[in-house]
């Protein structure tokens, strides 16, 4: 009879540990003014519409496959497809861009070699860092700045780059030999303690928890808002099902979610948020699946806009390159 009762004993710790650090992603039951949808427009409310952003432009530079219950506390759906992308907000005054992706050894290392990459699309988000105004990545973890951290033209990239002092000092440990580029790490920081306004219909404000680093970005545009979240939730289920990653993550992969508390309270908010305005159009990171699905629905477009690069023809004019 001892015996059953150990055995009892061990299930039911085993049970509660796999509830513990694999199944449970319960958030608040609420978390109210996490995300101030109304500050954010009241902050680009005078913006003319003629100086709004006209689209919003994705690049898919890379992907690989990973179980959907890494992502989702207590999803156990099967492998789901991971996209490692850059977006580009297409405006009057410039683009703005957000996240810099992989390249590809860092994908290798990611997918022990499993992964796609997409050498072209990379390439293009390099050659639109140099011409956009702004860059700007939703935090310093590897997967979102490496077309940054690892720019071939640093000088040309770093006057345009919004980054805040925490995804400032992320950069480095990403960068060739862990040194960051003078030009890069000599930047002004800007400061997202409170929702600020980046340009015309961007808002950008401070989320930490999944990074010290995370910020949310607000799009609007003279069809629809959106808000770009980056890691808060790696997938779109996660919001849908209100649950956030499970604790085992942090064991494998140290840098995620040394705030716990907190990425559940935005996850909380998030789900609240997404009922309240369906129109919005809330955008994780990495969710292939659906960001597709919003590229086949017309609310994001494929493929950065990139003016050709120039170079010198032999009598000394500019011409455009050559394809």
């Amino acid at each position: 009879m001892k015996w059953l009762i150990g055995l009892g004993v061990v299930i039911a710790a085993i049970a509660g540990a796999f509830w513990y650090f694999v199944a449970d992603g319960s958030t608040p039951a609420s978390a109210e003014g996490e995300f101030d949808i109304a500050a954010y427009r009241a902050l680009v409310a005078n913006d003319a519409p003629a100086t709004l952003p006209s689209e919003v432009r994705i690049e898919w530079v890379g992907e690989s496959e990973a179980p959907s219950f890494a992502a989702i506390a207590g999803d156990f759906e099967g492998d789901k497809t991971f996209a490692y992308v850059s977006f580009q907000i297409v405006a009057p005054d410039g683009s703005t861009i957000i996240d810099g992706a992989v390249d590809q050894d860092t994908l290798n290392t990611m997918s022990e070699g499993a992964g796609h990459f997409d050498q072209t699309a990379y390439q293009r988000v390099l050659d639109a860092e140099k011409q956009a105004p702004r860059v700007m990545i939703t935090h310093e973890h590897l997967d979102h700045v490496m077309a940054i951290a690892r720019h071939p033209e640093p000088a040309a990239i770093a006057p345009n780059l919004r980054l805040t002092r925490a995804q400032l000092d992320g950069l480095p440990q990403h960068a060739p030999g862990g040194v960051l580029a003078p030009e890069i790490a000599s930047i002004t920081p800007i400061d997202l303690t409170t929702p600020t306004r980046i340009a015309p219909g961007i808002v950008a404000v401070a989320k930490p928890g999944h990074a010290p680093g995370e910020i949310a970005i607000y799009v609007k545009t003279a069809q629809r808002e959106y808000l770009f979240v980056g890691d808060i939730a790696w997938l779109y289920g996660a919001i849908e099902r209100n649950s956030s990653r499970p604790r085992f993550i942090r064991f494998i992969m140290p840098g995620v979610d040394p705030d716990r508390p907190a990425v559940l309270r935005q996850i909380r908010a998030l789900h609240d948020l997404a009922a309240a305005e369906p129109a919005l159009v809330i955008v994780p990171a990495h969710d292939d699946a659906y960001l597709r699905s919003l590229v086949t629905n017309g609310v994001l477009q494929e493929q950065f806009v990139v003016t050709a690069p120039v170079s010198a023809t032999p009598t000394g004019e500019m011409a455009p390159a050559s394809p």
